[in-house]
């Protein structure tokens, strides 16, 4: 994800008068969990709101062996 930043800033007064400009790029990077596919992963974006939805991992089965103890 990324994207530029801008913002604008007045003050009028009567003996005063300042305009301020600031602008910016950012990115960000998610890593994904282990065992989720990246063809899995749904991204929204309404109103200035990214919604990313990562489903969970799935699970490796789990096997349990005993082991004699001498």
């Amino acid at each position: 994800m990324s994207g530029k930043r801008e913002e604008k800033s007045e003050v009028k007064e009567e003996n005063y008068y300042c305009s301020e400009r600031s602008t910016g790029e950012f990115s960000r990077t998610i890593r994904l969990p282990e065992g989720v596919s990246a063809e899995s992963v749904e991204a929204s974006y309404t109103d200035g709101v990214l919604e990313v939805t990562v489903p969970k991992p799935t699970q490796a089965e789990t096997k349990s062996t005993k082991v004699p103890v001498k």
